[in-house]
């Protein structure tokens, strides 16, 4: 677990073992340096990367997850940027598409769904900032597409009431 001290020789024994039969390890390797060291984007690209160099190897599903999963870790608050959120989500479900009788499968749609609770509570402050600051045409519109987008939601009751009282401030 020295990853900071590993990850320069597995920098260079991918370049040295590069088309040999030990690229595949010595790759695997190196990708779970950068995890190791919480670089989650470039890991992110070296499992995926891993994935689409060895399809056949042992290793393909679980770096196909690896890469999902650290979009799921670069993902921020609900209040932030919602890039890495939705790159996250698009990942999981490629790799639920992919690879359908893994045993990964439970716990990438549980992430999806916590993923897309954060962008449904995003969605619904933003909806219910423009009923705050008075801007009843575009709560409205905004909390009717909130229902459209997610029909489950927590929010439910709370949005057809701002709905309505938006209606009724509106009108007046």
């Amino acid at each position: 677990e020295q990853y900071f001290k590993a990850l320069p020789i597995f920098d260079e024994l991918n370049t040295l073992y590069r088309g040999t039969a030990k690229a595949e390890e010595v790759y695997y390797y190196l990708a779970y340096t950068h995890y190791g060291l919480s670089e989650n984007i470039v890991a992110g690209y070296h499992f995926r990367n891993f994935s689409l160099t060895f399809p056949n190897s042992k290793y393909a599903e679980e770096m196909a997850y690896q890469n999902a999963y650290c979009y799921y870790l670069e993902s921020p608050s609900y209040t932030l940027d919602a890039s890495h959120t939705l790159q996250a989500i698009n990942e999981l479900q490629y790799f639920v598409d992919k690879y359908p009788s893994s045993d990964k499968i439970s716990e990438s749609n549980k992430l999806i769904d916590e993923l897309r609770q954060k962008l449904e509570k995003k969605a619904y402050h933003i909806a219910k900032l423009y009923y705050d600051t008075e801007d009843y045409k575009s709560a409205i519109v905004s909390l009717k597409n909130l229902l459209v987008d997610y029909p489950d939601t927590d929010f439910s009751e709370e949005i057809h009431f701002l709905i309505l009282d938006a209606n009724y401030l509106l009108a007046s």
